[in-house]
């Protein structure tokens, strides 16, 4: 855990293996994603991660938003 400078929280150092990218060539990382140590030939400051990086709410509403548009032009 890595303690937050907002509200004292606590922070955890990696992510639900649903956020993980299967179109990467690399197996996923999805815990200590900060530590470079824990992961072979790996710099999470420079290298691109393969965990999506846009949230599950984010995706959802782009895509109803997509889905009501396509609807709503077709309705009118």
């Amino acid at each position: 855990r890595i303690k937050s400078n907002v509200d004292g929280r606590y922070l955890v150092d990696g992510v639900p293996f649903s956020c993980c990218n299967p179109s990467s060539p690399r197996p996923c990382i999805q815990s200590k994603i900060t530590n470079n140590t824990a992961h072979y030939n790996y710099d999470h400051q420079t290298e691109e991660l393969n965990i999506f990086i846009r949230g599950c709410r984010e995706a959802l509403v782009s895509y109803y938003m997509g889905l009501m548009n396509t609807i709503g032009a077709l309705v009118l």
